[in-house]
């Protein structure tokens, strides 16, 4: 397993404890879920949807960064790993 799907599972783990509260954290949850599997398709021509995607999951998570600071910081790490990956494409 990747850094990054590390970091996803991390994320993963800890909106879970929300989803039963939350339908944004049931959303969020499969999200996450479905950029795990995307992770390993990243082409020029999908990457910026990623991006933007992660960007927007990372400004919805920051008003909840005190009960979600391992996702809000893993969102800011996913993203410049995208970043950077997409030098690379």
């Amino acid at each position: 397993m990747s850094e990054i799907e590390k970091k996803i599972d991390e994320c993963i783990e800890e909106v879970s404890q929300y989803r039963f509260f939350s339908a944004e954290a049931e959303m969020a949850i499969k999200n996450f879920e479905e950029l795990k599997k995307q992770i390993k398709n990243l082409s020029r021509e999908n990457i910026d949807d990623f991006i933007r995607g992660v960007e927007a999951g990372y400004q919805a998570a920051l008003p909840y960064s005190g009960f979600l600071p391992t996702t809000v910081a893993n969102l800011k790490f996913i993203k410049e790993w995208l970043e950077k990956k997409k030098e690379e494409l």
